[in-house]
């Protein structure tokens, strides 16, 4: 099997593959240090598990099967745990991610993706119009505002027009659960002064980040928690692209799939 069969049959695969740990068929498992970086797990499982949520909802939300596209850009690709599951994939398949050394693995043990090494807000090293569809998940939900707009601005320098791009956000659906849920907000790792912020900028302006200092923070780029509401979709993000619709709580019932048209 590989991602050209059923979508579904193929998901559910991949995890049964690696609970029975028969991995000859499916694509192989990052070491478990680089499944923990992006994820926080360390388990095959798990991790396969995480890609099977991810891919269906996105091919649920696009509104074509994932592999009936093109070429396809995944903006943020980690170890793979989305990439993994485009085994077979006919078109042209492109990884793009600030980690290296995540990147390395990725090109020794995923040959159908070509990888891409960008740096912070610098031009991601494609073509104008090379891509019909974008896909990227837990990457603008952890971006300053000044970085989000520069990349969908370059996003819409790779697409084609009419492409499809499937962008996450915490939206309305995390800030309730953050609100309610004692394990989801402490997951967040953010202060009770910033989450209160983002309570009061959801409906206008719409968006807020709250650094978190000690995590991924550089020196290069700030890396924290955002929260975009429907409100900043629609008067931001819609100078770039038409906002199609937000599908809320699509990963996990937490992030939202934001789905827009270039």
């Amino acid at each position: 099997m590989d991602v050209n069969d059923d979508p579904k049959a193929w998901a559910e695969y991949n995890v049964t593959a690696a609970a029975l740990d028969d991995q000859a068929s499916i694509a192989p498992f990052p070491p478990s240090e680089l499944m923990r970086r992006v994820s926080g797990l360390t388990v095959p499982e798990d991790f396969a598990q995480h890609g099977r949520v991810m891919f269906l909802a996105l091919d649920a939300a696009s509104g074509t099967h994932l592999k009936d596209f093109s070429s396809i850009l995944d903006f943020g690709v980690g170890s793979g745990r989305l990439a993994r599951m485009f085994k077979g994939f006919k078109g042209n398949y492109c990884g793009a991610d600030i980690d290296h050394e995540l990147l390395d693995w990725v090109d020794d043990a995923l040959p159908w993706v070509k990888t891409l090494r960008t740096k912070p807000q610098l031009a991601i090293p494609v073509e104008d119009g090379s891509f019909d569809c974008v896909i990227s998940v837990s990457v603008f939900t952890h971006m300053t505002e000044a970085d989000s707009l520069f990349y969908l601005q370059e996003l819409h320098r790779v697409t084609r027009p009419g492409a499809v791009l499937m962008l996450t956000v915490h939206g309305l659906r995390a800030l309730e659960r953050a609100a309610t849920e004692s394990r989801i907000f402490d997951m967040l790792s953010i202060s009770q002064a910033g989450f209160e912020q983002a309570k009061r900028n959801m409906a206008n302006p719409g968006f807020t980040f709250i650094l978190q200092q000690g995590h991924l923070t550089s020196e290069e780029y700030q890396y924290g928690i955002s929260f975009t509401g429907p409100t900043y979709l629609q008067k931001q993000w819609a100078k770039f692209f038409t906002v199609e619709r937000i599908v809320s709580g699509a990963i996990h019932d937490f992030q939202d799939i934001v789905v827009l048209r270039r």
